[in-house]
């Protein structure tokens, strides 16, 4: 099996709930999961020779992403770490401690992510509070409001895609790693400031450091699995892990799991799918007097959308007393404990907010000096209703802009509108444009008359 390797960059903040619900306290996920980049090759779909092969006979596996930190592949935090609850610098591996009567009280570390070589650091996310369009009465819609925590642009991951080449042809090869590669839209609010990403090749190794283990065998969750019994049906029974496992192999006191379910919504199918029930990545489950070539690296269900991967014996759960090593960049560490209070976050958010307008701003004041001319017979009344389109919040804006100057009295050529609509412009880009560009004529027709 051949995996390809990729590095993904935010271009700009990125919203990934961990539900598809739209009201409510929604929790966000902390990794970009597999079946974000199967939807992007999906799009694709009829060109592929065979599809039912790409994308439902696990020949290609889309894993999860991973934050990459100085080009090191990193982990989700092991759920197996724990700390003195009024001392967080000295860790434990739980399935190593022998006496626990000599501890106070152990708290378990969910959060953040670490390197092979137990450097460790957390994500950090904007939020911004919105409130949705009344189209009718062009204003914002009453008792309507919402916010969205979403991770800030400037963030690298790492991701693979694992394809079996006896079942794929070489032009469907080619297809997909054409399909994955260039400027993407990720997440949620796709449509407007959120969700633009970039994806291209890596050559970082993805190869895991392990140990050799005395007594038992200690298996990482490097993603959520999706466990099924003899009948189809979900189950969180571990002994559906793998052929052969029983009972009396797991070490059920030594085990850390966390659970969830989601229900996941296809675009294709205008519907929502099956809900999913989980054993969440980073979860770490104990074994004894299991041969650990019996043990394969891909279990459960769902494995074409990133479930299913397992790391045997990862070194980083080998000790059982450790300290994670400090962030390198200071800077970011003294910015941290500065803003402590809610009002600090506050009027850093509007600095970060505003910063992002004004960026926003000058690409549009560097876009009309150089389109300028491309766009002087343009009519104020069409930009007009390019910004209507633009105001009225819908998902598919860029179609809608597309179909309205695509025909009429006055369309417009294919170099125009390909300008205006490149994948990496947002909403309020263009609708900035659609406001200064009428402004910009104006005041050339005034010169023209002087």
């Amino acid at each position: 099996m051949r995996e390809l390797v990729y590095e993904i960059e935010f271009l700009s903040d990125i919203v990934l709930p961990a539900t598809s619900n739209t009201e409510g306290n929604i929790e966000q996920l902390d990794f970009i999961a597999g079946s974000n980049f199967l939807g992007m090759v999906a799009k694709n779909y009829a060109k592929f020779e065979n599809s039912f092969n790409i994308f439902h006979s696990g020949a290609v596996k889309f894993g999860d992403a991973t934050l990459l930190k100085d080009a090191k592949r990193t982990y989700k935090m092991p759920l197996s770490f724990f700390h003195e609850k009024a001392d967080d610098k000295t860790l434990y591996n739980h399935h190593t401690i022998e006496d626990f009567s000599k501890f106070t009280q152990l708290k378990q570390k969910r959060n953040g992510y670490i390197t092979q070589d137990l450097e460790v650091f957390y994500i950090d996310y904007n939020y911004s509070q919105k409130s949705a369009y009344d189209k009718d009465k062009r204003r914002s819609k009453d008792s309507s409001m919402f916010g969205y925590s979403a991770m800030k642009k400037g963030l690298k991951w790492l991701f693979s895609i694992r394809v079996d080449d006896n079942k794929i042809s070489p032009k469907d090869f080619e297809l997909l790693k054409e399909s994955i590669k260039g400027t993407k839209r990720l997440g949620k609010s796709k449509s407007a400031q959120y969700g633009l990403v970039e994806i291209r090749t890596s050559n970082i190794a993805l190869s895991t450091p392990k140990v050799q283990m005395q007594d038992n065998t200690i298996l990482y969750l490097n993603s959520r699995i999706a466990l099924v019994d003899e009948s189809g049906n979900p189950t969180y029974d571990l002994t559906y892990l793998f052929n052969g496992l029983k009972d009396e192999n797991i070490e059920y006191s030594k085990c850390q799991l966390k659970t969830s379910t989601f229900t996941p919504y296809n675009g294709a199918r205008q519907t929502k799918d099956y809900e999913r029930v989980c054993i969440n990545k980073g979860s770490v489950i104990v074994l004894n007097n299991v041969k650990i070539e019996d043990i394969p690296h891909f279990v459960g269900a769902y494995q074409s959308e990133g479930f299913g991967q397992i790391l045997v014996n990862p070194s980083f759960l080998s000790q059982e007393k450790f300290s994670f090593i400090e962030l390198k960049n200071k800077k970011d560490n003294a910015e941290k404990q500065v803003i402590k209070s809610d009002l600090s976050k506050f009027l850093k958010q509007r600095e970060n907010t505003k910063q992002e307008k004004l960026d926003i701003l000058n690409r549009v004041d560097d876009f009309i000096g150089t389109n300028k001319s491309l766009y002087k017979k343009i009519k104020p009344s069409q930009w007009g209703k390019i910004r209507s389109i633009c105001t009225s919040g819908e998902a598919d804006f860029k179609d809608e802009i597309r179909e309205y100057i695509s025909h009429g009295v006055k369309e417009w050529d294919n170099k125009q509108i390909e300008t205006l609509l490149q994948d990496n412009y947002s909403l309020e880009f263009i609708k900035l444009i659609s406001i200064q560009m009428p402004k910009i004529k104006k005041a050339g027709d005034n010169k023209d008359e002087n």
